[in-house]
């Protein structure tokens, strides 16, 4: 009867913990943070709920103490080090990375984030990875958008956002600045979607010598910029153009050419 009880303690323990700690040590985690190129790995739940941030900076200083860390399990070592933070803590890193790796308290790489989706779950925790399935659609959309309104107005770089017709969310002060540097006068939204509308307005580059990724330049715009979609239940509810300042203040205005 005991061995039963054992037995079924087990069995339950296992349940609720699918990875065997024992199979990853602390040292995985600097691995990871190596091999995806990231400065910070968010922690998620089962759920896929954001629990903490793990900075790499954290990681290395933890490991330095040798006697401490020997020993401790992984889950309890990520558990420590996984903070929350706030937006402004995020922006940083954020501004230069696209992409972050995430993984669970157990070390296991659990899939991707986009930078919106972090900061969509560092902003509403409980909405940013799952939308209840009774909400109408209007009303889905409706929180959407507001959701993209609260995140985006604390990004410190020209954005703006569309709806998948096409039609303007929402845009920052700052790509209002940008906008008067290169048309003058205030954001004209009209205008704007019917650039970026227009397929033949647009060129596209890949960014930088390895590829992988492209921005475009918007001939009437005068701007480079990248489009991101936005996500909502796995679907594409709209795109965010982000107008990135480095390629804004380093690449020179392109001049068009006149017809003879």
């Amino acid at each position: 009867m005991e061995e039963k009880r054992e037995e079924n303690k087990e069995l339950r323990e296992f349940h609720e913990n699918p990875y065997n700690p024992e199979r990853k040590k602390p040292e995985d985690i600097v691995r990871i943070f190596y091999i995806h190129n990231v400065p910070i790995i968010p922690v998620v739940s089962k759920r896929g709920g954001l629990l903490g941030i793990i900075r790499k900076e954290d990681v290395v200083s933890e490991l330095s103490d040798i006697e401490r860390t020997r020993d401790q399990r992984i889950d309890k070592f990520v558990s420590h080090l996984a903070k929350k933070m706030t937006l402004d803590d995020l922006l940083p890193y954020v501004a230069v990375c696209r992409e972050f790796v995430v993984v669970s308290i157990f070390g296991e790489v659990e899939g991707r984030w986009t930078r919106l989706e972090l900061l969509a779950a560092c902003e509403s925790p409980q909405k940013a990875r799952v939308v209840e399935n009774d909400i109408e659609k209007q009303k889905e959309l409706q929180m959407m958008e507001w959701m993209i309104y609260m995140i985006l107005e604390h990004v410190p770089r020209a954005l703006y956002a569309v709806n998948k017709q096409g039609k303007t969310i929402f845009y920052n002060h700052y790509f209002e600045e940008l906008y008067a540097a290169r048309k003058s006068g205030e954001v004209d939204t009209g205008f704007v979607e019917k650039a970026l509308g227009d397929a033949a307005k647009n060129e596209f580059f890949p960014a930088g010598k390895k590829g992988g990724e492209m921005y475009f330049y918007n001939q009437d715009l005068k701007m480079y910029y990248e489009k991101l979609p936005m996500l909502n239940n796995n679907k594409t509810v709209g795109y965010l153009i982000y107008c990135s300042r480095h390629l804004n203040e380093s690449a020179p205005v392109k001049k068009r050419k006149r017809k003879k």
